[in-house]
């Protein structure tokens, strides 16, 4: 978070409105949303770069706000991996207008600026983290660059009750099965994010064998519960 006194005696403060007009006309050049940033892994292989986006959206009542998504190509036209809503600076002025330097709302999920369902992504796992503190969550990803960016860019950090392990999701229920280790509840994100070569998206091809459903049904019990989740739009 921004604070006043940070920058009170050395600009102007500006309203709300004002504050708002510089941001969509000099930072976002009078469109909705803007690339902060491009994450390649690979600078060698443009297909496994993702793109950090920041979008201006309305409240019911007339109120703005950012979002930052996660997102496979800047225009967000197919779909995101993550959303998180963004904190706007106490103190408005010149000094405190970009957005990528803005802290994410860990504590703020609603249907109209979700923070990301995507555990590994941090949005969900740091709110469900923060406000319930008997909770112990795992996100699990086969992707090494998801702590990264969670970390970097969505507001995740390690805590007593929470974690980001980098592996194979399938492999650790799988794992957790032969230990004899319940869990509560498990949310899977179930489909590829591109075309897979048999052209079935949903489940991925991991998730449909024998082993895994049966290893699934063991770590959740006769109580547990089980949310498929998914991104591709």
């Amino acid at each position: 978070m921004i604070h006043a006194a940070n920058y009170c005696m050395k600009e102007e403060e500006m309203t709300d409105d004002q504050f708002y007009d510089e941001l969509q006309t000099n930072l976002f050049k009078n469109q909705q949303h803007r690339v902060v940033e491009i994450e390649c892994p690979d600078l060698k292989d443009n297909s496994t770069c993702l793109y950090i986006v920041d979008r201006i959206g309305y409240s019911g009542d007339g109120s703005w706000f950012v979002a930052r998504f996660l997102t496979p190509v800047p225009s967000l036209t197919k779909g995101f991996l993550s959303v998180s809503l963004l904190s706007k600076p106490v103190f408005k002025s010149m000094s405190t207008v970009d957005t990528a330097v803005w802290p994410v709302d860990i504590g703020t999920m609603d249907a109209l600026t979700p923070n990301s369902f995507e555990l590994t992504t941090g949005g969900l796992i740091s709110f469900l983290a923060t406000h319930f503190k008997n909770l112990n969550l795992t996100g699990i990803d086969i992707n090494p660059q998801s702590e990264y960016l969670a970390k970097k860019w969505f507001g995740y950090k390690d805590r007593e009750n929470s974690k980001i392990l980098i592996g194979d999701g399938a492999e650790y229920i799988k794992e957790m099965a032969r230990r004899g280790v319940n869990s509560d509840a498990v949310l899977i994100d179930a489909c590829y994010n591109i075309e897979p070569k048999d052209g079935i998206y949903c489940p991925v091809e991991a998730l449909r064998t024998p082993e895994f459903l049966d290893s699934l049904s063991r770590v959740i019990g006769s109580k547990g519960t089980v949310i498929p989740i998914d991104f591709r739009f």
